[in-house]
């Protein structure tokens, strides 16, 4: 059984899960991991935090799923313009199916916190649960009910009875607080939900899933916390991807540890929306960008001299008023391999090695220079290098004012790939440089 604690009020929605899962027959604890009654789901314009109460596999031994491997599986395959509704009717008949087999005991329910862009919050609830009885048993259906936010909203789903009375008057507060900051509401559900896990005979774990969806005018912004940075990961779903797994199999983790997501925070942004760009100004500037060069070995996973790389970092002599953004030649790469090619290795895991540069804006050097992240594998008897896109922001130097920056970012991600015959590559890595007002309005 889980705990799920949402309030909401028309700045914004917040919600709190924890992680417990207990056996269903035993009622002991068998996991605290988080992300195992989580998600988070990014669609066209709308976003939304999901959490759930109730059976957490559907099926029997080797055929059992965990539910929150069918509800990711479920919104993935949806279309990114899905609307509310949409949604809801998809998790309805997908959950209606999976809970057949477990009858009554097969108790189930979603709770959605959602945002769009420029509409009032929503908190959707798809349940099958008949929570006035004891145990709770299940229907053979299930309810949709969508609350769109005019007033103070509360709602307490799972374990109820672990959750003291004057602590659901500090729930409805928190719902009335429409002007407190989002970071005072989230202590405050984690506060809530640990009176509750002390009171709740291990069926409520203290670490919990926490997530703020509030308004900036049109735009919203989200945030989330893992208290207690419990172990596992939190399903995060954009376009039928789910990046939390893109991370775990794209990053490669310190030796005994774990990747585990912290916190994190994004916005949801409409045509017009964010921050607008102030027009040029002023009299056009001659500056002047320049570097060093520097020659690298690339490696195999073994440690193997495979191939080389060297950059040089161009001179490039640079006119642009302030706020325009101008596109240059930044840096040229040669690469070649060595004879014969080295063993077949994989694409290698996050973090790549870097290669450091020297860089001067009008012969002012700019600290810690350059960096290209440099990644290497070969594949097929063929030589393969990826150099990421990278950026940086430089300020107080040169000519730069106390107000403000000179962006420089390399326009894209640059990849190679020769034979072992052929000679390797040369190319030409172009940056866009914008010298502008700083954004954050600091000075200094």
């Amino acid at each position: 059984m889980t705990l799920i604690l949402t309030v909401a009020n028309s700045r914004g929605v917040y919600q709190s899960s924890d992680y417990q899962l207990t056996d269903a027959d035993t009622g002991a604890p068998v996991s605290d991991r988080a992300g195992s009654k989580q998600l988070e789901v990014g669609f066209k314009g709308l976003h939304l935090q999901l959490a759930f109460t109730g059976i957490a596999a559907v099926g029997r031994g080797s055929s059992a799923q965990r539910t929150i491997d069918w509800l990711s599986a479920d919104l993935k395959a949806l279309p990114h313009d899905s609307k509310l509704q949409e949604i809801c009717n998809s998790l309805s008949k997908r959950a209606t199916g999976a809970m057949k087999l477990h009858g009554p005991r097969g108790v189930l329910t979603l709770v959605l916190a959602v945002a769009v862009i420029d509409e009032p919050f929503r908190v959707a609830v798809i349940s099958n649960t008949r929570w006035g009885q004891q145990p709770p048993q299940a229907k053979n259906y299930f309810d949709i009910a969508i609350h769109t936010i005019a007033k103070p909203f509360h709602l307490i789903s799972g374990c109820r009875d672990s959750v003291p009375r004057h602590e659901r008057h500090r729930l409805k507060a928190l719902a009335r607080a429409a002007d407190s900051p989002p970071g005072e509401t989230l202590d405050a559900l984690t506060a809530i939900n640990a009176v509750a896990a002390r009171n709740s005979r291990g069926r409520v774990s203290e670490g919990c899933w926490v997530t703020s969806q509030v308004a900036d005018g049109r735009v919203r912004r989200t945030a989330t916390r893992n208290v207690g940075e419990h172990g596992g990961s939190i399903p995060q779903l954009l376009h039928g991807l789910d990046l939390s797994d893109w991370i775990k199999k794209n990053f490669r983790a310190a030796p005994g540890k774990e990747i585990r997501l912290v916190q994190s925070a994004g916005a949801i942004l409409g045509p017009g929306d964010g921050v607008a760009l102030p027009p040029p100004e002023g009299d056009p500037r001659k500056f002047t960008l320049s570097g060093s060069s520097v020659t690298g070995m690339l490696r195999s996973p073994s440690g193997q001299h495979c191939a080389s790389i060297e950059i040089v970092q161009l001179d490039c002599d640079i006119t642009a008023r302030r706020n325009e953004e101008v596109t240059i030649p930044f840096a040229q790469v040669r690469l070649s391999g060595t004879h014969p090619i080295c063993p077949d290795c994989p694409r290698p895991l996050f973090p790549w090695p870097s290669i450091s540069l020297a860089l001067a804006i009008d012969g002012a050097a700019v600290p810690r220079g350059w960096e290209h992240t440099i990644g290497y594998w070969t594949e097929t008897g063929a030589h393969h290098v990826e150099i990421p896109r990278s950026s940086r922001g430089i300020r107080g130097l040169a000519f730069l004012g106390a107000d403000d920056e000179l962006v420089i970012a390399t326009v894209s991600d640059s990849q190679f790939a020769w034979g072992e015959t052929e000679d390797g590559p040369t190319a030409m890595l172009q940056a866009r440089v914008h010298w502008r007002t700083r954004l954050d309005g600091t000075r200094g």
